[in-house]
């Protein structure tokens, strides 16, 4: 009988099972088998079975991290302890399988090679695949060309819009995507990859970092620094438009989560919305407060955050056991409602617009004031940096990063000659925004070209400051178009959106909207020079920001519940 022992991941075997039904079976057998893939290279498959009698229903999910293996185990045995069958793939060149590993090129033929496999074993009834960040990636590639004894997949923690979620209106996300390539380049060095992102962050031009630190090109992170082009083959002419097109073509119902402080959050939604309309009525969206990995960040309080189980394993099983055996109890689409700790239906009507203007030099108002502007500075040699925000990655790894991530309790803002803040009345009343969130930026600057990074945050009664969404945006980039020309002092409106939110503003907080030109590491360092940004070496460029505020001026953009 086989069970998990091993310590340091023992609690995570124990959380989830607290939640399960009693166990009913054990693991009685683990077998490895080579399955060949279409090129002759092949992949190591762990089958673990229950005692039970076959033909067996079988839970899949292909995975790329070896150093997770006893982690799966953990969150996983308990399926086969409620009578499924659990397979785990290795991916391509990772683990014991053959191949070169190369970061998602192979997984689409790979992953139907996989199915295809498992649709012909005798012994297997039914499939239901799963699996979180990458292994939701392998399961949404091949979505649209699932075999017939494949019933429902869990899709958590992975979007499908990979280009938005490289750049934001032009602006690399440095932080994600410069500590996923060092951490997982598969180079051998003499530094740590905690080091290595760590002088890949100070390196430039950007795109000698891999040559600079590895000696050798990392081929996929080249393609990150410099396919800027939304239009080019890179992104056009790939699984990333694959990808994109996928969640239409789905024909069985999905199980979609995220998190408020993770970084795929809007791509997951996004593929839940793409959803033909018969296909996502029968499917369930789940939004908790987590981050990339199930944990609750900062100092808040998230009451009642656990209703779906540790890392929403009770949600899985529950959802297993509605879509492969037919129960018929299965729960409803949630949003955790930040600072209140309700769930609620993302499906609701009574929502209308709330705008708030900046109406003079330093406040927001639903009222407008006589046209104006502020103004701050930018150097790329002094980059601006607010802590925490959903958009960042390297915590994830020990030894990255001290900087915090997702919702932080923070004291005042530092005041700088970088930055400028708006802020509204105090409520009189607690308040719930639910939905997407945006804010119109009219600027003008000395460069040729720079950035504008916003971050909303609530200032609660007791003098705190909680970060609720970040947002940026370069001037050729502006509006999610590819390298507009801008003429230095010319006024020019940035929308950007900031994403969905869940949040209850509490009687006698206030709303903050800070303005910087930068948010770094979670974007990169703007140069203040129009052309590519990863060619460029960052050097002391000084830039004169103007924010116009007023009557024509910037605004914020909210989705007010109307109570009834």
């Amino acid at each position: 009988m086989y069970r998990v022992e091993n310590p340091s991941v023992l609690p995570w075997y124990e959380k989830v099972t607290e939640d399960y039904p009693k166990a009913r079976y054990y693991c009685d057998s683990i077998e490895e088998v080579q399955i060949e893939m279409r090129d002759g290279i092949k992949l190591n498959t762990r089958i673990f079975r229950p005692n039970r009698k076959e033909p067996f229903n079988v839970l899949f999910t292909r995975n790329p991290y070896p150093a997770n293996e006893k982690a799966y185990e953990a969150l996983y045995l308990p399926f086969v302890e409620q009578g499924y069958c659990l397979i785990i793939q290795d991916c391509r060149g990772t683990g014991k399988s053959e191949g070169k590993w190369e970061p998602f090129t192979h997984e689409r033929d790979d992953g139907i090679d996989a199915l295809t496999w498992i649709q012909n074993q005798e012994w297997i009834k039914t499939v239901g695949t799963f699996g979180r960040s990458y292994s939701a990636f392998t399961q949404w590639i091949v979505g649209d060309l699932l075999p017939s004894k494949v019933k429902t997949m869990i899709l958590e923690v992975f979007g499908i819009d990979r280009y938005n979620q490289v750049y934001s209106n032009g602006m690399f996300r440095e932080d994600i995507y410069t500590s996923w390539a060092f951490a997982n380049s598969g180079v051998k060095s003499n530094l740590s990859t905690a080091n290595q992102y760590q002088i890949a962050l100070k390196h430039s031009p950007a795109n000698s970092r891999d040559l600079k630190i590895l000696n050798q090109s990392l081929p996929f992170y080249q393609d990150y620094l410099c396919e800027t082009n939304p239009n080019s083959d890179y992104w056009k002419n790939s699984i990333w438009e694959t990808l994109i097109e996928i969640p239409e073509k789905i024909n069985v119902p999905v199980l979609v989560t995220d998190g408020w402080a993770d970084h795929h959050l809007q791509g997951s939604l996004d593929g839940f919305r793409r959803l033909r309309p018969e296909i996502r009525k029968q499917s369930r969206i789940i939004v908790t407060p987590t981050d990339h990995i199930g944990n609750l960040t900062g100092s808040l309080n998230y009451p009642n955050s656990e209703r779906f189980g540790f890392m929403n394993m009770r949600a899985n099983l529950d959802w297993f056991n509605h879509m492969v055996k037919g129960n018929k109890d299965i729960f409803d689409s949630s949003f955790y409602l930040m600072r209140k700790g309700l769930w609620l239906d993302p499906e609701m009507r009574n929502i209308t617009s709330y705008k708030l203007n900046f109406s003079s030099i330093d406040s927001l108002s639903e009222r407008n004031g006589k046209p104006g502007q502020t103004h701050f500075i930018s150097d790329p040699t002094i980059p601006n940096t607010w802590p925490g925000g959903n958009e960042l990655l390297a915590w994830i790894t020990p030894g990255f990063t001290n900087q915090p991530h997702g919702f932080t309790n923070a004291l005042p803002y530092s005041k700088t000659n970088q930055s400028i803040r708006f802020e509204s009345d105090n409520f009189k009343k607690n308040e719930v925004f639910i939905g997407e969130t945006t804010i119109g930026l009219m600027v003008a600057s000395s460069a040729t070209d720079t950035a504008f990074a916003v971050r909303l945050c609530e200032h609660t009664a007791e003098g705190y400051y909680i970060n609720i969404k970040d947002g940026i945006s370069s001037l050729s980039g502006r509006n999610n178009n590819y390298e507009q020309a801008y003429k230095p002092g010319t006024r020019v409106k940035l929308t950007i959106n900031l994403g969905d939110i869940a949040w209850e503003i509490k009687e006698g907080s206030s709303l903050v909207v800070l303005v910087a030109s930068g948010n770094f590491p979670m974007y990169a360092i703007h140069s203040n020079h129009a052309g590519q940004w990863s060619h460029q070496t960052l050097r002391k460029t000084i830039a004169q920001q103007t924010v116009f505020v007023g009557k024509g001026g910037s605004f914020l953009n909210l989705p007010l519940v109307v109570k009834q």
